[in-house]
């Protein structure tokens, strides 16, 4: 469950960002409007670092000899959507241990409060999807909305949801397990939401900085989200506006991955470029791991 809400937002965001955007190729686009499912589900799913070089550059030559049986598209949205499933983490990940020093639950009260707060701002609280309203409220009702949402991610911790043939026994312990750990989750969620703690709100949101709706590249993408009329040249000057906020840096960086593995896709740049460009290899802000 850890930063499912803050990932989604993120991918979405970007994705509003780059589907206004001229300066990425029309592969793109097509994937980022016909496959967003299955992006956001590689905007939850780790360890994109890698093997997006690796599949952009097989995507890259057998792009216009696809055939509908290649299923390139949603395999092509969904490295989109681990580009930006890392921005967020490099961004996120040192706020996380800045804002608790040696926390040992998982996941931290900070990124819950970072999602309680984005289901709010940027999903109006389940009104806009993929989420749905009363999701995160204890309960049968939202439980059962919740699981249903986050079993894709399950899914994907699990690798596959055939039976482990060696260890059926083990199998069912870790997916009954994962279903307790939601639940868990659940309650912790449904406190932030409903009933938020003033002082967390403080520490975890305000004084980190985490988001500020006046920053250009946010308005920017709340604005083409409720159909305001947002140019390409206005998201061309918003990008490249330096962000303060976390999560506007975090959009600033996604979009920037975007752009430059379309820089890739539709030219000659090398694997070796693509790889500087999206910091393979590189520490998070902090100077750590993501």
């Amino acid at each position: 469950m850890s930063e499912n809400v803050t990932h989604t937002a993120a991918l979405d965001d970007c994705f509003r960002l780059m589907l206004t955007s001229d300066e990425v190729c029309e592969a793109f686009k097509e994937v980022g409007r016909t496959q967003r499912a299955f992006a956001r589900l590689g905007g939850v799913t780790r360890s994109g670092d890698r093997f997006t070089v690796q599949l952009l550059t097989d995507f890259r030559v057998r792009w216009k000899g696809r055939r509908p049986e290649d299923r390139l598209e949603p395999k092509l949205g969904f490295v989109l959507g681990w580009l930006c499933h890392r921005a967020a983490d490099r961004q996120m990940k040192p706020v996380f241990r800045e804002a608790e020093p040696g926390h040992s639950e998982s996941p931290s009260e900070c990124s819950v409060y970072h999602d309680a707060f984005l289901f709010r701002e940027v999903y109006a609280g389940g009104k806009e999807g993929p989420y749905r309203p009363g999701m995160f409220e204890e309960g049968p009702a939202g439980a059962e909305d919740l699981f249903r949402t986050l079993l894709q991610r399950a899914l994907v911790g699990l690798h596959t949801f055939i039976p482990d043939r060696e260890d059926v026994e083990g199998w069912l312990g870790r997916l009954f397990a994962l279903q307790q750990g939601f639940e868990v989750d659940l309650k912790r969620y449904a406190a932030a939401i409903s009933r938020p703690d003033p002082e967390k709100v403080r520490r975890f949101i305000t004084a980190v900085n985490f988001y500020d709706a006046g920053e250009p590249i946010i308005a920017a993408a709340r604005g083409i989200q409720r159909g305001e009329p947002v140019t390409a040249g206005q998201v061309r000057e918003v990008t490249r506006i330096e962000a303060r906020s976390h999560y506007a840096q975090a959009l600033r960086t996604g979009y920037g991955y975007l752009r430059a593995a379309s820089d890739f896709f539709a030219g000659d740049m090398s694997p070796e470029a693509l790889r500087e460009r999206l910091d393979v290899g590189r520490p998070g802000r902090d100077g750590k791991g993501v």
